[in-house]
């Protein structure tokens, strides 16, 4: 029987060598030795429900960005990860270097500073900064499903941001889902499933956070325990 200690150690180790191992195969994507069009969700080993990627942010060697600069903050932090917007009407985020199709995403979520209507959330088939989808929650209350495509922003399934008393208001956590699967893209707040569209203009892409201000500036979102798991 092993003990705590070391069947700790065990799980290190694997989660170690996954990580590794995504890492390797990002890199041979980068440089051209695997085939453009690999998803790392459809690689042949991986099964429906398994755990492709995740990070407490416990480690600050992820890959995840470090940015300060005049207009925003990224980076590891004592709660998780930092997405902070300094500017009005501005969005900020930071992506898994994975090419990924069809995946669950989820991630825990607190506002730290900044406006009630300051949309956060998770990203799925992130393309380059004007092509994505972004699944978002303000923290007074709304919610909705957006597409940026060639840097048009279109709100999928509805003409303005619903509101839900799902979502835990202020600065209260809030578990956010997203599911990118074939062309259907579903958003759940809490456990609960709040909205499900369709749309075919991104197949493939990274996933990762994202913070978004409006009228105001000077936001800070903390995300934690993100992770990734195959359709």
């Amino acid at each position: 029987k092993l003990s705590p200690a070391k069947k700790f150690g065990m799980m290190k180790e694997m989660k170690s060598k996954r990580l590794s191992l995504l890492l390797l195969l990002a890199a041979l994507m980068l440089s051209g030795c695997a085939p453009s069009s690999l998803s790392f969700d459809k690689l042949p080993w991986l099964e429906p429900g398994e755990v492709i990627f995740q990070d407490d942010f416990s480690d600050q060697s992820t890959g995840w960005e470090k940015v300060n600069s005049p207009y925003e903050l990224k980076g590891y932090s004592a709660g998780g990860y930092l997405i902070s917007v300094k500017t009005q009407n501005s969005r900020a985020w930071s992506v898994v270097d994975l090419p990924l199709s069809d995946t669950e995403i989820r991630v825990k979520t607190e506002k730290i500073s900044g406006s009630e209507d300051t949309n956060f959330g998770l990203i799925c088939r992130f393309r380059n900064e004007d092509n994505f989808y972004s699944f978002l929650i303000s923290s007074d209350g709304y919610y909705g499903i957006m597409k940026v495509e060639n840097g048009d922003e279109t709100l999928l399934g509805s003409d303005q941001f619903t509101y839900s008393e799902q979502i835990n208001l202020g600065s209260a956590l809030n578990q956010i889902e997203a599911i990118c699967s074939g062309n259907e893209l579903s958003l759940s707040v809490n456990g609960q499933m709040l909205q499900t569209v369709k749309d075919t203009s991104f197949p493939t892409g990274k996933v990762g956070m994202i913070v978004e201000t409006r009228a105001e500036g000077d936001t800070a979102i903390v995300f934690s325990d993100f992770s990734v798991i195959k359709r």
